[in-house]
């Protein structure tokens, strides 16, 4: 993945922090969710905390996966629920909705904490004059559009915050971009097995980047880099899966409250989902040039369809075993008794 900044005029006080939280939804393959017709899919939030936003004027990313328009929703909107904003930022905060234009306002007591952006949604999805939304390098390049950043710069004043954070869902199988699931070859042999997936999470790691990417990074940049004052990778799996390995040290985890999660998604989420932190920040005045983390899950498959797939199996092992020894012993009598015939008519006397 990757995420930039498009700037015009002084970026001296301009930062940026980014969340990113992949939820591992459709890893419960038991849980079906609030609605069995629409199966529940894994998704991706990225969340943006801009410091003096106002000289940006696009704000960038590349997802190493193809998605629609359709794949995205304003996962901001959901912070006007406080018990939700306080669970993403870890702060004792209240939320005030403000009209014209709508946006939710983050206050710690009287001082703002931050500004969080309600995209327009029109015809179902968001907005194009506020959110763009387009293929690029074998992937989407998502971008939030100048008229979104002045929209929630509104009575902004100097060094105050804003919010944008999106929702992008993912087609379930074995061949997303963010996480790859190993299942042994024999796993139709057994009664219950181990599988393993792993997480490969990398940003702005310009050697793994298409080279369309790193060239257009450089160009909208060019001599205005908006530095990323720190990178935060979440991830919530089903309980039953373990970590056996990390790349780093997880920041925190623990295991994620059914309320108010379990609202925030709209299929519902499983009971009992842990949650893995990690986060990077920059120091000495520089900013986080790239970031990667590296998760390897186990988790022990079985269940019904498992159990009587493996009975299956066995059963036709034990039939064609029972019909090739039958006819292995059918064929060796059966050259048994052709010997015996010939000897005995070797043997035989001749009649005078």
């Amino acid at each position: 993945m990757a995420v930039w900044c498009v700037a015009a005029g002084e970026i001296a006080e301009t930062s940026i922090e980014t969340h990113f939280n992949f939820w591992r939804i459709a890893g419960d393959e038991a849980f079906k969710g609030k609605e069995p017709d629409n199966p529940a899919k894994d998704f991706l939030e990225i969340g943006v905390l801009v410091t003096n936003p106002k000289p940006l004027q696009k704000i960038c990313f590349y997802l190493p996966v193809k998605v629609g328009k359709n794949d995205i929703d304003d996962a901001g909107a959901r912070l006007a629920n406080t018990s939700v904003a306080q669970g993403i930022f870890n702060e004792q905060l209240n939320c005030v909705t403000t009209p014209a234009p709508e946006r939710i306002e983050l206050r710690t007591g009287d001082k703002l904490f931050c500004k969080v952006h309600k995209f327009i949604i029109n015809g179902g999805t968001i907005d194009a004059a506020h959110m763009g939304v387009t293929e690029f390098a074998d992937g989407t390049l998502v971008t939030i559009e100048k008229d979104a950043l002045d929209s929630v710069c509104v009575d902004l004043n100097d060094g105050e915050r804003v919010y944008f954070r999106i929702r992008v869902y993912l087609q379930n199988g074995k061949d997303s971009p963010f996480i790859r699931v190993i299942t042994p070859a024999d796993w139709r042999f057994q009664s219950g097995f181990e599988e393993i997936a792993y997480i490969d999470f990398r940003l702005n790691e310009l050697r793994t980047l298409p080279a369309r990417v790193e060239n257009r990074m450089r160009a909208d940049e060019a001599e205005r880099k908006v530095p990323i004052s720190l990178v935060a990778f979440l991830t919530a799996f089903p309980v039953h899966s373990n970590v056996s390995s990390s790349s780093a040290q997880s920041h925190k985890n623990r295991l994620l409250e059914n309320n108010p999660w379990s609202e925030y998604v709209a299929s519902g989420i499983p009971r009992g989902m842990v949650v893995y932190h990690w986060k990077k920040i920059g120091k000495d005045g520089m900013g986080v040039s790239d970031f990667s983390s590296f998760v390897k899950l186990h988790t022990r498959r079985s269940g019904r369809k498992i159990v009587l797939t493996y009975l299956a199996v066995a059963f036709l092992f034990g039939l064609i075993g029972n019909l090739t020894a039958n006819w292995f012993t059918s064929y060796f009598q059966g050259e048994s008794n052709t010997e015996q015939n010939l000897v005995v008519g070797e043997e035989a006397p001749k009649e005078p």
